[in-house]
């Protein structure tokens, strides 16, 4: 059996290091992917949820969560103004309407993200996938050329 010329050693070198970079980076991506899930979630219910504070009357009985499955009573408010964070601990006070505004406009960024992302993880895998028969090609003659 023949072993394998230079060239195809370093093929394979070259194929096996873009594979493991591709692996790599469809692992980022999929992180990306659940944190930006998580994100658009977390969006969703504020909405909703300012949704349904808009319908409650002020004084309402309401639990106000501190974390931890740790919740304080409490008495609603008007919800006729709200402090939404605009980043880097920036708040500015808005009417219910336009925090329902701004966190929908959140949404689409976070969904077209989302789908930046979807696109780019389908490239990469299509990548790998391109590349895998080649390399299983080189990585089966190697074998045979050693014997093993």
């Amino acid at each position: 059996m023949e072993s394998l010329k230079v060239e195809e050693r370093e093929r394979l070198q070259r194929l096996l290091t873009e594979m493991n970079d591709g692996q790599a980076m469809v692992e980022l991506l999929r992180q990306q992917l659940s944190t930006l899930a998580g994100s658009l979630s977390e969006l969703n219910m504020t909405v909703g949820a300012l949704k349904s504070l808009k319908e409650t009357p002020p004084s309402t009985d309401i639990l106000v969560p501190l974390g931890s499955d740790t919740f304080i009573p409490a008495k609603l408010p008007s919800v006729d103004r709200v402090l939404v964070g605009l980043g880097a601990d920036v708040m500015v006070e808005r009417t219910a309407e336009e925090a329902i505004k701004i966190l929908e406009a959140r949404i689409a960024e976070v969904e077209k993200v989302v789908e930046q992302t979807r696109a780019e993880l389908k490239k990469v895998e299509e990548r790998i996938e391109a590349i895998r028969p080649e390399a299983e090609k080189l990585l089966v003659k190697a074998r045979e050329a050693t014997g093993k």
